[in-house]
């Protein structure tokens, strides 16, 4: 009972949001178009192209590449293993144990590289014991490779031209959300006002777990990038990896804001001068302005960011330990602009 009691405990959360309903779009028309075509052809087992389309079939176009980069490589693969395996049959060795071997051989390779691990699902389709009448087992295993190429390309096809599902502009999105978002807690935490015990980690949990998906997200928006650019470089140099960097130094960013409230909390008999305040709104001005299409508005920005200290004659001890903090954050929006621009 207590068993069952834990089975049934999880629950199914249905999700309504764009981004949800646009990926069940995705899949349900890859679905129709990975079938129709094989159905087009006269292909006798379509279904097989509806399963590869389904397994890269990702939210994001960029990962969808790269899921059907590693599909095509483990499809590969697992087409030699399953030649050789239906050239062993043609032998008269056993079936069961020919396929069992074989299988068992490139599950073994697809955990040493990951991104192989479709190859015993490919071999598996080829040496699967049902047959098609009228066929041999050599036309059987073409005409299955020829579905599984034709599943991966309806796959991709559908993902290329799906709208709103580049990486690049959700990408960019996020970390101008990003950027606002701890922006207003630099201002919050410049007031004191910061969440305490379980709520703070709560807080630092999802910052974690937004910076995580940046990063995944921006390498979507890298493997995009070199599927849509003949050469991976820019005139910065080779940069191919342009929005992982953005990903890692908006995580220094928010490290670097983060510094502003901790020297708020250190210096409580300067919490009260009209350093903090202004310190607070230029900061924040600057997190915004970066991420903006007004290239003017961001230099007028930091150039405030950077002379914010230089005329306060209160809190000393306050202004010599923002510094820092302010020199750090600085210099990495002028990275990050560098980066957006290149």
């Amino acid at each position: 009972m207590g068993i069952l009691a834990k089975l049934t405990r999880g629950k199914i959360e249905l999700s309504f949001s764009e981004e949800n309903r646009r990926y069940g779009a995705q899949l349900a028309v890859s679905c129709v178009v990975a079938y129709s075509i094989p159905w087009a052809l006269s292909l006798p087992e379509a279904f097989w192209a509806v399963m590869s389309a389904l397994i890269i079939m990702r939210p994001r176009t960029g990962t969808t590449l790269g899921e059907g980069w590693n599909r095509f490589k483990g499809a590969l693969t697992g087409t030699l293993f399953g030649l050789f395996g239906v050239w062993m049959h043609s032998l008269g060795l056993v079936t069961s144990v020919t396929t069992l071997i074989v299988i068992a051989v490139l599950a073994f390779i697809a955990g040493l590289a990951p991104a192989l691990r479709a190859a015993p699902i490919t071999a598996l389709i080829i040496l699967s014991s049902g047959g098609i009448p009228g066929h041999g087992p050599w036309q059987v295993a073409g005409l299955r490779i020829l579905e599984i190429v034709i599943g991966i390309a309806a796959g991709l096809l559908v993902s290329w031209l799906t709208p709103n599902a580049r990486s690049a502009a959700h990408f960019e999105e996020s970390v101008a959300q990003l950027l606002a978002d701890v922006g207003e807690d630099a201002k919050l935490a410049m007031r004191g006002a910061v969440p305490e015990g379980e709520a703070k980690e709560e807080a630092n949990r999802a910052m974690r777990t937004r910076l995580g998906r940046l990063i995944k997200l921006g390498e979507s928006a890298d493997t995009e990038s070199r599927f849509a650019r003949k050469d991976n470089t820019t005139e910065n140099g080779a940069l191919r990896d342009r929005y992982r960097i953005q990903a890692r130094l908006t995580a220094r960013i928010v490290q670097d804001a983060a510094l502003f409230g901790r020297i708020y909390e250190i210096t409580p008999e300067e919490q009260g001068a009209p350093l903090w305040p202004r310190v607070a709104a230029v900061v924040n001005d600057a997190l915004v302005a970066v991420t903006g299409e007004d290239k003017e508005a961001a230099r007028d920005a930091l150039k405030a960011l950077g002379g914010c200290l230089k005329e306060e004659t209160e809190a000393q001890a306050s202004v010599r330990l923002l510094q820092g903090p302010v020199g750090l954050l600085l210099a990495d929006l002028r990275t990050l602009i560098r980066l957006r621009q290149a």
